[in-house]
C-alpha cells in the first residue's frame, strides 16, 4: 500500500474504520520488500474497474455493494487488511535473537575453583566496555581491575589471588550495554567457590654444582634415540623397556643392558602390553597388530573404521575408533562403549585396568567408564592428562598445584608441585624436570630429592624400584631407593582424621562414629545434650573447610582445630557456624580420634568481610579475609589477648587480604583470643557484621611431657538441625 494519499482508494473504501486501519497501514514501518510497481498499477486498474462497474447505470451502488458479490470483495479486503495489521504488529514488537545477551563464565557453579586465575566472563554479542564494567558487582568486596579479549571480560583481584574458601558471586547489573546500546533486562550473576589455599610444599632450586648428587644406583644408558621419544611402557615383570621413537619406530631393549631389538620400523602410533605380559598390541598403517612374544608370531586385526588408540582388558585386545570404542568379540567386532556424538573429542589413554578411558571433549578433560558409558570431568576447563595410578584406580591431570592426584570420580584430590610425573606400584610419585628429580608419597607428604640433573618422562617400572628418563635424546634406567615407611607429621595426621570425619558427617554419619574415642562419642550424643553429628535441615550442610589448626600438647599427642560449616538454600550460602575439635593420639598410637568437641552460634551471611583462615606460630598470627580491607581500619581493629585479657603483639600490618600480627611469643598449652571488632571495614565500607572472637592455645611444644585439657571457644551448643537459629 503506498505511502502517499490515494483519493482513489479512499472512494472505494466507505467505512470510516476501514479507512483508519489504512491510516494506519500508511504509518507503520514494513519490513518486507516494497511491492513492485507494475503490480500497483495493476491493482489501482482492477479496483477503479470494480468501482466503475459498481457507479454503472441500472442498478443502484448501493446494492452491487450489498449484493452477493459485493459482499465478497468487502470481506476478502477487510481480511485482507486484518492480515496485514497481524503481520506488521508481529514484526515490530518480536525481538530477534541478537536482542538477548547471554552471559556465561567457565568457573560459574563449580565448587574447587583454584586461586591464581581472572574470572572470566564472556558475552554473545559485542559489548559497551566502560559501562559493562561500571556494572560489575563482587561480593565479597574485592578490588578488580579489567581486561578485554573480544568478548570476554577478565575480572582480575589487584590483591593477585582469589580468596581461598570463599563463595563469590559476580553479578553484571542492568547498567551494561551492548556495543549498539542495548541494556541488559535483567541483572546475571555467576557464582563459584574457591578451593582451599595450598598447603606449603618444598620449592627445590636448581643446583650450581657441576657434579649432580644422587641417590640414584645403577644408572645405565638403554638406547641412544636422537628422532626422540613419545611411548614408554615395561613388561609386567619389569625386565623388558618397550618404546615408540619420534619416527614411530617400536622397539623393546632389556633393563639390564643390550641393544634394541626393532619390532615394528615405523608407522607405530599407539602401543600397549597385555596384563599376562606375552603379546603386544599396536596400531601400524591403520590396522592393529598383535605380538606373541615368546614365539615371536604377529596376527592382524583389521577394525572398520581406522584406530587411533590401543589397550587390553582381561577379554583381550580393545581400540577407539571415531565413534566409540571396540574390542574383538565372536563372529566380528563389537562395540564396547560410543564416544560422545557432540564436540571434538580426542581418546588419550585407556587404563592400566582396561575399563576406563581418559578423553577430551572440547576443552574439558573426562574419564569414561566403559561398563556404563558414564563419564565424569576432571578439573577445571583446559585440564591435561598427565597419567595413572599403576592400578588404574587413580588418575593425574594438570591443576591449580601443577599436578593433581585424584580418584576416578574426580574427588579426593590431592595437589602435588610441578613436574613430570609417573605413580609407582609403591604408592609414590617421580617428578621430573628440566633441572632435578623428585619423589613423595602420593598424599603430597615424604618431599625427597632424588638427584640434580635434566629427567624427562620419568616412568616407573611395576616393581616400583626401577624406572627409565629421557636426557639429551637418550633413554636411561636406574633404581631408586626402596620408599620408607610413611612418617606424618602429627599435625598432617590430624588434619587427615578432621578432613574424613567432617566428610562422613556429610555423606555418610554411620561411618563419622568411627573418627570418635569415648569422649567424642558423649560430645555427640543428643541422649547427653551433645552436638548433633548429622547436620540436617533447609539451609543443607553444604561443605566445610578448616579455619585453623594446630599442635597444642604431646605424650599424647593432641591437636585442637576449628572447623567452619557452611549451610546453604539452592546453592546459596546463607549461613555458617563453628566447631571446635580436640584430637587424641594415645602414646604408641598411630590414630587420632575427636576427644572433645564444641560449636558455636548459627551466624547469617551478609555481604561483609568474613575471616576464612587463621594461621598460628609461636610469634605470629595471619588472619585471611575473603574481602579486601580498608587498611586504616585494621590497625586498631584486629587484636590479640592473653588470657588476662591484655593486649599483646605488635601492631598489625595488613597486606592482600591478610592482616599480620607479630612480635608475639605464645606458650604452650597458654590459652589467647583473637579478637576482630565491627570497626573493621571492606573496601565497599561495610562495617564486618559482629565482633569475631577465636579463643586459640599456644602451638604445642613436642619436648614437652604433658598433656592438658583443653576447654575450646566456642561454648557447646548442638550443632543445627533442621531449623537453625541465627
Amino acid at each position: 500500500m503506498s505511502m502517499q494519499h490515494d483519493p482513489d482508494l479512499d472512494d472505494v473504501l466507505q467505512d470510516q474504520e476501514l479507512r483508519h486501519v489504512a491510516d494506519l497501514l500508511r504509518e507503520a514501518r514494513m519490513t518486507e520488500a516494497p511491492l513492485d510497481d507494475a503490480f500497483r498499477s495493476a491493482l489501482r486498474r482492477q479496483l477503479m474497474n470494480q468501482a466503475w462497474g459498481m457507479g454503472g447505470g441500472g442498478t443502484p451502488w448501493w446494492r452491487k455493494v450489498f449484493g452477493p458479490t459485493g459482499m465478497v470483495w468487502a470481506t476478502a479486503a477487510v481480511g485482507v487488511i486484518l492480515i496485514g495489521v497481524v503481520v506488521v504488529l508481529t514484526a515490530t514488537n518480536q525481538p530477534g535473537p541478537s536482542d538477548q545477551v547471554v552471559v556465561t563464565s567457565p568457573i560459574s557453579n563449580q565448587s574447587a575453583v583454584r586461586l591464581q586465575q581472572p574470572i572470566q566472563v564472556t558475552f554473545n554479542q559485542p559489548m559497551n566496555h566502560p559501562s559493562t564494567e561500571a556494572a560489575v558487582q563482587i561480593t565479597p568486596a574485592t578490588t578488580v581491575a579489567f581486561s578485554w579479549h573480544e568478548n570476554t571480560l577478565s575480572v582480575t583481584p589487584t590483591a593477585g589471588d582469589l580468596a581461598p574458601n570463599t563463595q563469590y558471586q559476580v553479578t553484571i547489573g542492568p547498567g551494561a550495554r551492548t556495543a549498539s546500546g542495548q541494556s541488559l533486562t535483567a541483572p546475571k550473576t555467576i557464582t563459584f567457590v574457591t578451593q582451599p589455599p595450598p598447603a606449603p610444599s618444598p620449592s627445590p632450586s636448581p643446583s650450581a654444582r657441576p657434579t649432580p648428587v644422587t641417590a640414584l644406583t645403577g644408572q645405565h644408558l638403554l638406547a641412544s634415540i636422537p628422532e626422540g621419544i613419545t611411548t614408554v611402557l615395561w613388561s609386567p615383570d619389569s625386565s623388558t623397556v618397550y618404546f615408540v621413537t619420534g619416527k614411530g619406530a617400536l622397539e623393546s631393549v632389556p633393563f639390564g643392558g643390550g641393544s634394541p631389538t626393532v619390532i615394528a620400523p615405523d608407522g607405530v602410533t599407539s602401543v600397549a602390553i597385555n596384563p599376562a605380559g606375552d603379546q603386544l598390541a599396536y596400531i601400524r598403517k591403520a590396522n592393529i597388530e598383535i605380538l606373541a612374544i615368546t614365539p615371536g608370531t604377529t596376527t592382524e586385526v583389521v577394525p572398520t573404521a581406522a584406530p587411533v588408540l590401543v589397550g587390553w582388558t582381561t577379554g583381550g585386545v580393545e581400540w577407539v575408533s571415531a565413534d566409540g570404542v571396540y574390542t574383538v568379540a565372536p563372529g566380528g567386532q563389537g562395540k564396547v562403549a560410543p564416544l560422545p556424538a557432540t564436540g571434538t573429542v580426542t581418546a588419550i589413554s585407556f587404563a592400566p585396568d582396561g575399563v576406563h578411558l581418559a578423553y577430551t571433549q572440547d576443552q574439558s578433560l573426562n574419564v569414561m567408564d566403559l561398563g556404563t558409558g558414564k563419564s565424569t570431568v576432571l578439573g577445571l576447563p583446559g585440564a591435561h592428562f598427565l597419567g595413572w595410578s599403576s592400578d588404574g584406580t587413580g588418575v593425574m591431570y594438570s591443576g591449580a598445584q601443577a599436578v593433581v592426584l585424584a580418584d576416578l570420580g574426580g574427588r579426593n584430590t590431592t595437589p602435588l608441585p610441578a613436574g613430570e610425573p609417573s605413580w609407582s606400584s609403591q604408592d609414590e610419585v617421580l617428578l621430573g624436570s628440566d633441572v632435578n628429580l623428585f619423589v613423595m608419597r602420593s598424599d603430597a607428604s615424604g618431599q625427597t630429592k632424588l638427584a640434580d640433573g635434566t629427567f624427562h618422562l620419568p616412568v616407573w617400572a611395576p616393581n616400583g624400584i626401577a624406572f627409565t628418563y629421557f636426557r639429551g635424546g637418550e633413554l636411561f634406567a636406574a633404581s631408586a631407593p626402596a620408599p620408607a615407611p610413611p612418617a606424618t607429621a602429627p599435625l598432617a595426621a590430624a588434619t587427615s582424621v578432621v578432613n574424613a570425619f567432617m566428610k562422613a558427617r556429610k555423606d555418610n554419619p554411620d561411618r563419622a562414629n568411627a573418627y570418635l574415642d569415648d569422649n567424642g562419642r558423649k560430645a555427640y550424643s543428643s541422649a547427653t545434650g551433645g552436638l548433633n553429628l548429622q547436620v540436617t535441615g533447609d539451609p543443607s550442610f553444604s561443605r566445610f573447610y578448616l579455619l585453623t589448626g594446630q599442635l597444642t600438647g604431646s605424650h599424647p599427642d593432641t591437636a585442637q582445630f576449628v572447623v567452619r560449616i557452611v549451610l546453604a538454600h539452592n546453592n546459596l550460602d546463607v549461613k555458617t557456624f563453628e566447631e571446635t575439635l580436640t584430637l587424641v593420639r594415645t602414646q604408641g598410637s598411630q590414630q587420632f580420634l575427636v576427644d572433645q568437641a564444641a560449636a558455636g552460634s548459627v551466624l547469617t551471611l551478609g555481604s561483609t568481610a568474613e575471616v576464612v583462615s587463621v594461621d598460628v606460630t609461636a610469634t605470629s598470627v595471619k588472619v585471611t579475609f575473603d574481602s579486601d580491607l580498608k587498611p586504616e581500619t585494621v590497625t586498631a581493629g584486629v587484636i590479640i589477648l592473653d588470657s588476662k585479657g591484655k593486649q599483646i603483639g605488635n601492631a598489625p600490618s595488613y597486606a592482600k587480604r591478610t592482616v599480620t600480627i607479630d612480635g608475639l611469643d605464645l606458650k604452650s598449652g597458654k590459652s589467647y583470643k583473637l579478637v576482630v571488632l565491627s570497626t573493621v571495614q571492606d573496601v565497599s565500607g561495610n562495617n564486618i557484621a559482629a565482633e569475631y572472637d577465636l579463643t586459640f592455645e599456644g602451638p604445642g611444644d613436642k619436648s614437652g611431657d604433658r598433656h592438658k585439657d583443653t576447654s575450646p571457644s566456642p561454648s557447646p551448643q548442638p550443632s543445627p538441625s533442621a531449623t537453625p537459629s541465627s
